[in-house]
């Protein structure tokens, strides 16, 4: 009788090694087990367990896939403030509450900035895990960039920009950065502008080495530059492509391949009661407007080719007012103060790609808005120290994973 039970265990081990056998060694199955796991972190241990799971777990197609059921993770933000001192300072502020795989990262990352020995800090670019920042110490600067996420790698630098010519007006002096295939590039974006001939001068440098390589020059014809109800000076890089919000009527579009400018009429709408506005990436192309005004954003994408106003669509539309109610922010002390929150001044410091969340300042706070759910939340209190905030950059989950590379 023993003799038989022990049979029959073996049978049924054999039938269920032979049953789990099927599943996990069928590549296909195998990937949408994987597609449930939902955390990035479990993605990569799943992959260390042998050859064929990297395999079904590094697989461009797959990567794809998981990417767009589970988008790599908002871990926090920088913000860059001026400080009495005169001097820049820049806080990395976690996204709370935070599922526990992401405190987890936090806390052995190395987020802060502290550590590098400077008079002034200021975080220049941020994209997939790589802080571009910019440090003031010994009387010079030092730009370099910072991995969070892998501290061992230390700072690091870059070779120094171009040097700015103190008789020129420059309207923008900034990082870009852009993903390849081969990771990121980094860019170095110049624009001056001449206000008696009213034209504008870009430059713009690869980093290539240990190098800044001229890519590209072109100048245009700018006019009534000043002149705009909006606060436009908004810039960002797509593709082969740098869109500028800087102009009275229009967005400005530098084509990098082509050496040549265009331009973009800014909705209809918008120059109608001017405000606050910031460009953000599309994917595919295309670039979105944020615009806000009167305690309201509306969120629009433009994909037409030609430039009007007419191609411009009003994806959004979001009442602030009653989020803040719900928060109970104002800077209302009675009921009969409420129609002057329309004069509050509201300030966009960053949106992320396709326009899917905005950090907003206003009543003394910074708030992050999604745009998908209308949530607003606050995450961070300003104070006297750091109430002249310069900019905001979000740190997102690195994406695609680093994978184990495994022994043969």
């Amino acid at each position: 009788m023993e003799a038989k039970r022990g049979i029959e265990k073996s049978t049924i081990a054999a039938a269920s090694a032979a049953a789990i056998s099927v599943v996990l060694g069928d590549c296909d199955l195998l990937g949408e087990i994987f597609l449930r796991l939902g955390f990035h972190i479990d993605l990569v241990g799943a992959a260390a367990v042998c050859r064929r799971w990297l395999r079904a777990a590094s697989d461009p197609a797959f990567l794809r896939r998981f990417c767009d059921i589970h988008p790599p993770r908002l871990l926090g933000f920088y913000l860059t403030y001026y400080s009495n001192g005169q001097r820049f300072c820049a806080d990395f502020v976690p996204m709370l509450p935070q599922p526990p795989e992401d405190a987890a990262l936090v806390r052995r990352g190395r987020f802060g900035l502290d550590s590098f020995v400077s008079r002034s800090t200021r975080v220049m670019d941020c994209r997939n895990g790589r802080v571009a920042i910019n440090l003031f110490r010994d009387g010079d600067f030092t730009y370099g960039v910072h991995s969070p996420l892998h501290p061992g790698r230390g700072l690091v630098t870059f070779p120094r920009p171009p040097v700015m010519d103190d008789k020129e007006l420059y309207i923008f002096r900034e990082f870009l950065s852009k993903e390849t295939d081969h990771g990121l590039s980094y860019f170095w974006f110049e624009l001056r502008y001449s206000s008696k001939e009213e034209k504008a001068t870009a430059c713009v440098y690869k980093l290539q080495g240990d190098a800044w390589s001229m890519q590209t020059s072109a100048t245009t014809q700018i006019s009534g530059l000043h002149s705009s109800l909006l606060n436009t000076l908004s810039i960002v890089l797509i593709d082969d492509k740098v869109y500028m919000g800087i102009t009275n009527h229009n967005i400005l579009v530098l084509d990098l391949t082509s050496s040549t400018f265009s331009t973009i009429k800014y909705p209809n709408r918008v120059l109608e009661v001017g405000g606050e506005i910031m460009l953000s990436r599309a994917n595919g192309s295309g670039v979105y407007l944020v615009h806000v005004t009167a305690l309201q954003l509306c969120v629009w994408l433009h994909r037409g080719c030609d430039g009007s106003m007419e191609d411009w669509l009003l994806l959004n539309t979001i009442g602030l007012r009653a989020l803040c109610a719900n928060l109970k922010i104002s800077n209302s002390t009675t009921e009969d103060e409420d129609d002057d929150d329309d004069d509050t001044d509201v300030f966009i410091h960053a949106v992320g790609d396709n326009a899917e969340f905005v950090f907003l300042q206003m009543y003394g706070c910074v708030l992050h808005l999604d745009v998908r759910s209308s949530t607003l939340q606050k995450v961070y209190g300003l104070t006297v120290k750091n109430a002249q905030v310069s900019s905001v950059h979000p740190f997102f989950m690195t994406w695609p994973p680093i994978f184990p590379a495994l022994r043969e």
